[in-house]
């Protein structure tokens, strides 16, 4: 018994993680449609229903959802997914107060907040223990 656990065992250790992180990309892509997709497009189309323009909606909705502190992996992919999620929630929300403009610009804007996030090491300020 203890032979075939000492064989098994670290062999199942090796093969889980590397099933947990295949999986794990999707879900990150998942969470990140959730937490910051949804959310940015219901913050915007609330300002725009509000009457806010474009510019002034994209910037509150950056500022009250989570897509200013998040970490992207730097993957173009990974951003034009998430923009997808996104902009199709726009549309379904408040596409009656957003022409194909507004969008071609909310996705530039969102694109490169998502490269800002991707890169958050190079934006923060680093603080060392001393």
């Amino acid at each position: 018994m203890y032979l075939l656990s000492s064989i098994f065992l670290p062999l199942i250790l090796l093969v889980i993680p590397l099933n947990v992180y295949a999986i794990q990309g999707n879900l990150d892509l998942s969470s990140a449609q959730t937490s910051v997709g949804k959310r940015f497009a219901k913050v915007f189309c609330d300002a725009k229903n509000e009457g806010l323009d474009s510019d002034f909606a994209s910037e509150y909705a950056l500022n009250n959802t989570y897509l200013k502190f998040v970490a992207f992996p730097d993957d173009d992919h990974y951003l034009d997914e998430l923009w997808k999620f996104t902009s199709k929630n726009i549309k379904d929300n408040c596409g009656n107060n957003v022409d194909n403009n507004d969008l071609k610009e909310l996705e530039v804007f969102f694109k490169e907040e998502g490269i800002i996030a991707s890169n958050r090491e190079l934006y923060l300020p680093v603080f060392e223990n001393n």
